[in-house]
């Protein structure tokens, strides 16, 4: 029985072994690296995802803020945002008087005074204030609709915001000696004027 010939078989497989010793360390080495690179890969997607998610959010702050901006603007133009103008009030009344025709319109207000608001925030009190002046008003009517008409022009061009109590209406004319024109009705009105002062006006404003 011949003996087996290691120099020869050695020296045969040895280059093939070496091979498959060199494929299988950098199929680890691959492996490894791949996995590495799914890793980052993963870190950089939740990073990527955290990232686009705060960006979301600061579009949607950014567009709420920039809706309740122009809300703010809208209420500052229209006088329920600053200090009360009484001078503008009364032109304004004036002005509606006139172009209604109003046979005759008289009015009384009451100081400015401080609202508790019926729900607060947990800020600063000191941020934003509501103040509301109480009015009384004496109108001569040509017939019910020009009440209607007056509180319109009323709520659309004078400062602040109005709100009114309550509206009592009598005859001027008795009904057996025929109506006075242009002076049928008398109303009786007592509304409430409010305002909102934000830490954006100053004390010498108020």
């Amino acid at each position: 029985m011949k003996s087996l010939d290691w120099p020869f078989i050695l020296r045969n497989t040895m280059r093939p072994l070496l091979s498959a010793a060199i494929a299988l360390v950098a199929l680890v080495v691959v492996m490894w690296v791949h996995s590495e690179q799914q890793q980052q890969l993963s870190s950089y997607s939740a990073s990527y995802r955290t990232v686009r998610n705060d960006f979301d959010q600061l579009i949607a702050e950014q567009r709420m803020v920039e809706r309740y901006q122009r809300r703010y603007d809208r209420f500052k133009e229209s006088g329920f945002v600053g200090p009360e103008s009484r001078l503008d009030w009364i032109e304004t009344l004036r002005t509606t008087t006139e172009a209604l025709a109003l046979p005759r319109v008289s009015y009384s207000i009451e100081p400015q005074l401080e609202v508790d608001p019926p729900v607060k925030s947990g800020r600063n009190s000191n941020d934003m204030q509501i103040r509301v002046s109480r009015a009384q008003l004496q109108l001569g009517l040509n017939h019910e609709g020009d009440l209607l008409r007056f509180f319109d022009e009323l709520q659309q061009q004078a400062p602040g915001l109005i709100k009114v109590d309550e509206c009592d209406l009598s005859w001027q004319a008795d009904m057996s000696t025929g109506l006075v024109a242009g002076n049928n009705l008398a109303a009786s009105c007592s509304l409430q004027i409010y305002s909102v002062i934000t830490s954006e006006y100053s004390s010498e404003d108020l």
